[in-house]
C-alpha cells in the first residue's frame, strides 16, 4: 500500500453517531477553557481554580473533599493538588474533621472570598461575550440539551465506578 493510499483510507475513518458533536464539543471546550485561563492569568487563578473556588461559596464556604470533587466531577487526587495551590495563598484552608480523620474540610478564607469576587466577574464577562454569538432561544437550548447529555454521562459514570 503506498502512503497516498494509506492516506486516503485514513480520511475514510467514520465515527459512530455523536462522534462529530463530541469532537465539536471538545474544541469548544478547549478554546473556551483556554480563553478563560488567559483572562484569568492577571488575578493569579487558574479556571479549576475559580470552579472551586465557586463550588465553596455556592456550598456555604466548607465542604469536604469529597463534596468538592462530586461537584467538580474530579478524582480526589486532582482536588487535593487543587486545594495545595489555593492554599498556600491563603485563599482556603484545611479543617480536619476530629471525629473522622479520613474527612478532610476544605473552607474559603476571607482572602479567598476577595479573589473569587474579583476574578469571577471576568470569567462572567467572557461567558457573556462568548455566548453572544447564540440567541436567547439557542443557549436555553444548548443548557437542556448539556444537562440532559451530563445527566446520562453521570449516571453511566456512577455505575462505572460502583463496579469498581
Amino acid at each position: 500500500m503506498t502512503t497516498r493510499q494509506y492516506r486516503g483510507e485514513q480520511s475514510k475513518l467514520e465515527g459512530g453517531r455523536g462522534l462529530e458533536e463530541w469532537t465539536t464539543l471538545y474544541q469548544a471546550y478547549n478554546a473556551i477553557f483556554k480563553l478563560t485561563e488567559l483572562a484569568l492569568l492577571p488575578h493569579g487563578l487558574s479556571l479549576p481554580q475559580l470552579h472551586l473556588l465557586g463550588v465553596l461559596k455556592k456550598g456555604g464556604g466548607t465542604l469536604t473533599t469529597g463534596e468538592i470533587g462530586r461537584a467538580m466531577v474530579k478524582a480526589s487526587q486532582t482536588i487535593t493538588g487543587l486545594v495545595d495551590r489555593l492554599e498556600e495563598p491563603g485563599l482556603v484552608e484545611r479543617v480536619f474533621d476530629r471525629r473522622d480523620r479520613r474527612k478532610t474540610w476544605v473552607r474559603m478564607t476571607e482572602k479567598g472570598e476577595r479573589k473569587l469576587a474579583e476574578a469571577f466577574p471576568v470569567a462572567n464577562r467572557l461567558a457573556e461575550e462568548l455566548s453572544s454569538v447564540l440567541t436567547d432561544q439557542e443557549l436555553k437550548d444548548l443548557q437542556a440539551r448539556m444537562e440532559k447529555l451530563r445527566s446520562g454521562a453521570m449516571d453511566r459514570l456512577a455505575a462505572s465506578l460502583g463496579r469498581l
